[in-house]
């Protein structure tokens, strides 16, 4: 509908501004910054997605008919502002969530010593076994493979983006980091899913923690999906150690891992491709002893750098406890992946962040990323209209 220019009312009382319409009857606005009406704001969340800013002020320009209408910068304070409050708004859900349910937290993790979580269910002990006959599989434990029915899964992914430069101090030795990070959490139970995007790991798990208790869904077993990384396990395991949960390592993560490795050990391409051969269907099975003895009895001809075959022997060793027999797992229709994360990642972060020349504050990046998880949890209507997140599972469409 373009611009409506209207007067502005001031209502002094002995010299003094008691009410100015301004900024008490229409949103605060900066210095020469125009006041935007719930259907141009929803078309500028919506360009965030995809666009950058320069893009995104153009088009709005261009359906609004303006040659002079929002500037980039413009636009991306004001989805920077759209996006700090969204997060804001999903933090204080999250801590009142926290709060009626008397979780409280210690400095290090949450504690509430009157939670019991639901007893595990796992799909019927005679499919399990008929699963594990016709792949020949004598050791396994039921309990492992859960009911999709009664689980929750949750994928993990972290993603750096570049730092603006100019945010980084010139002095080597106080110079910040060069990427900003940002946590990305898929969350599935049956048919439906929520994406939730976090500063760093261990906000990104309160979130999570306070969403599973918002959607009655934090006494079910949770099931998390997540790479290889150190970190995530560690922050998983200890502030939702009160729960009944369990960490799937992602198949492709543990298969990269071994081809990279084994790049850098062994001498060229047909000798690591030939013990791949050997040595995946030993992971794909969950069998890692067998997989460090076959690591260990490589014939020393075959290596040029046998510190990579240790790194990978003590990987092994440190995720042991992460890795299940993946091909019961797939023979039962459980997901062994945490692709779901990563895609979810792509679409909050890396579709719209990683891109030549782009660089980022921590704010921009994390504000931005809010507005594309609102995006994808159909959040941004309600939000813009009554300034609200339901905080609730979406149906898949």
């Amino acid at each position: 509908m373009g611009e409506i220019d209207t007067a502005s009312h001031i209502v002094m009382k002995q010299g003094r501004s008691v009410y100015n319409s301004t900024s008490e009857f229409l949103e605060r606005t900066a210095t020469k910054e125009r006041f935007k009406s719930n259907n141009f704001m929803e078309l500028a969340l919506d360009f965030a997605t995809d666009s950058s800013n320069r893009i995104a002020a153009k088009r709005l320009n261009r359906i609004r008919h303006e040659e002079k209408g929002i500037s980039p910068t413009t636009y991306r304070n004001t989805v920077e502002r759209e996006g700090v409050a969204i997060h804001e708004e999903i933090d204080r859900k999250c801590d009142e969530v926290l709060s009626w349910n008397d979780f409280v937290w210690n400095g290090e993790t949450y504690e509430n010593n009157n939670f019991e979580p639901d007893a595990s269910q796992h799909i019927i002990q005679a499919e399990i076994e008929n699963a594990a006959i016709e792949l020949s599989i004598e050791n396994y434990e039921a309990s492992d493979y859960e009911l999709p029915s009664a689980a929750v899964s949750v994928s993990i992914d972290e993603v750096g983006v570049k730092r603006q430069t100019e945010m980084r101090p010139k002095k080597e030795e106080i110079q910040q980091a060069k990427r900003v990070e940002n946590t990305v959490l898929h969350i599935q139970h049956k048919n439906k899913s929520y994406t939730l995007n976090a500063a760093s790991l261990m906000s990104g798990v309160k979130l999570l923690i306070g969403f599973l208790l918002f959607n009655g869904l934090i006494k079910k077993q949770i099931v998390v999906f997540a790479d290889g990384a150190r970190t995530i396990h560690s922050v998983v395991l200890k502030m939702l150690h009160f729960a009944n949960i369990k960490i799937i390592l992602d198949w492709y993560h543990l298969h990269k891992k071994c081809k990279e490795n084994l790049s850098m050990a062994l001498k060229g391409s047909k000798i690591r491709n030939e013990f791949l051969d050997i040595l995946t269907p030993c992971l794909w099975y969950g069998n890692i002893e067998r997989a460090i003895r076959l690591l260990e009895s490589i014939d020393p001809k075959k290596v040029k750098n046998q510190e990579y075959i240790r790194i990978l022997i003590d990987y092994f060793i440190r995720v042991r406890e992460y890795v299940p027999c993946y091909a019961l797992r797939k023979k039962l229709g459980l997901r062994n992946s945490s692709n779901m994360g990563e895609k979810a990642n792509d679409l909050v972060v890396s579709n719209r962040q990683k891109h030549n020349g782009m660089s980022w504050s921590n704010t921009g990046s994390t504000s931005f990323a809010s507005v594309s998880s609102a995006s994808r949890n159909n959040e941004t209507i309600n939000w813009i209209h009554y300034q609200k997140i339901r905080f609730e599972l979406l149906a898949a469409s």
